[in-house]
């Protein structure tokens, strides 16, 4: 029954953390909408314009996957699992970033098609 709760919880937690980072890129995006309208007026190719769109994403992501992995481990190895009956999982927490940072960048991909749907023009008339 423990299982079911914490698995319950965590999904939730998960859920929140994809919702929370679509919300997050969609503000930024659409405080930027300016410069990625004045970006594609000037020639930049959609590629580029994702890149630099993902690259704001990413650098967060990395840094707080690398802590979350690091206190994971640390806290990791100071819990008596296998004396609670518990199993050690060696590549768990790894897994668990990898898995939280591709998500989260599959959730900034809405964000990023709706900034490459820009007009131009209506980006800059917009003051």
């Amino acid at each position: 029954m423990f299982g079911v709760v914490l698995g319950s919880v965590m999904l939730i937690v998960f859920l929140f953390s994809i919702a929370g980072m679509y919300t997050l890129m969609a503000f930024v995006i659409a405080h930027r909408w300016r410069e990625v309208g004045l970006r594609s007026a000037l020639g930049a190719r959609p590629l580029r314009l994702v890149g630099g769109i993902f690259g704001r994403a990413f650098i967060p992501l990395l840094v707080g996957a690398i802590a979350g992995c690091v206190l994971g481990v640390l806290i990791h190895s100071s819990l008596p699992i296998e004396e609670a009956g518990g199993l050690r999982i060696p590549g768990v927490i790894p897994i668990t970033a990898v898995v939280m940072v591709v998500a989260s960048l599959l959730a900034v991909a809405g964000p990023a098609r709706r900034a490459l749907r820009v007009n131009p023009t209506d980006a800059l008339r917009v003051g």
